[in-house]
């Protein structure tokens, strides 16, 4: 009798630490991309374009929980609401995976951690050019709320968790076409905040995910003309390059990315440079976009 006890523990154990396992494999995905805002006085862009291209990555990917955020969807509040509802619903050891793909502004720093006074920002639907009566900043999506908001699902999922974000965004840069063939995400103009004078009185925030980049926040994000449309540069880059980016860790995939830029630079545009950042060790990129 006590051998057919021990036998039907060690059988409801092996379930559990099978049903545990699998479970750890779940792939978890919320992507936006605009192509509208509510202010025209964004330039046009085709942020919304790259949204099928990352779900079909994805989805090859065995992600089965992909949510999305297209154009009008993606306002403020609603971008905040899915990553809430992305963490209300994630579990130890999930991957996430999340994407951004529209124009990007530097505005006035109100928490005091940046050096130069300049926090940079997603720029949601309802997001505005300029400070004023339809916003006064709380519809930028900052860094420092970002940060926020990620941190949320990496405490969720825990060390054995996977986190990798993907700006195909830029921080400054044209707001419009700066000559036929070159379609840039972002403006120069700082989206300034009355009586506010940003001085640096902490720390940066950190981030314990990895974060990928189209470009450095002096730059502009050129999109990429393809015989489909312009897309996102950075977006085009992962959808390409992980096919046949078998084995590679992420110094090796981020200078596959850095190559993929520099075969499909804008004709007399400016130098575009992808950045990596946060916690780039502990596991590797290929593992979030592939099976």
């Amino acid at each position: 009798m006590n051998l057919k006890i021990n036998r039907l523990l060690t059988a409801f154990l092996l379930l559990l630490l099978t049903a545990t396992a699998l479970h750890a494999q779940t792939r978890r995905a919320l992507v936006i991309g605009l192509g509208r805002q509510e202010d025209k006085s964004w330039g046009k862009i085709n942020g919304d374009r790259d949204v099928p291209l990352v779900k079909a990555m994805l989805q090859r990917a065995g992600y089965g929980d992909v949510r999305t955020l297209v154009n009008e969807k993606a306002t403020k509040s609603a971008i905040v609401l899915a990553f809430k509802r992305l963490t209300a619903d994630a579990r130890p050891g999930d991957i996430v995976y999340v994407h951004f793909s529209g124009h990007g502004q530097q505005m006035s720093d109100r928490e005091g951690d940046e050096k130069d006074g300049w926090d940079e920002a997603w720029i949601p639907y309802d997001a505005y050019f300029r400070y004023g009566p339809q916003d006064n900043g709380s519809k930028h999506l900052t860094d420092d709320e970002l940060n926020g908001l990620l941190t949320a699902i990496r405490r969720k999922i825990g060390r054995r968790g996977r986190l990798l974000v993907v700006a195909d965004a830029c921080h400054s840069g044209d707001s419009s076409r700066s000559s036929d063939d070159e379609i840039v995400r972002g403006t120069n103009d700082k989206f300034v905040i009355p009586g506010v004078k940003p001085a640096a009185t902490r720390e940066p925030l950190k981030e314990t995910w990895i974060m990928l980049s189209a470009c450095r926040d002096y730059q502009r994000n050129a999109e990429l003309r393809t015989e489909n449309g312009y897309v996102g540069r950075l977006t085009a880059a992962l959808c390409s390059l992980t096919a046949d980016a078998n084995g590679a860790d992420n110094e090796r995939f981020f200078d596959q990315i850095g190559r993929f830029f520099d075969r499909n630079r804008t004709t007399g545009g400016l130098p575009q440079t992808p950045v990596m950042s946060g916690t780039t060790s502990g596991f590797n990129i290929l593992e979030i976009l592939k099976k």
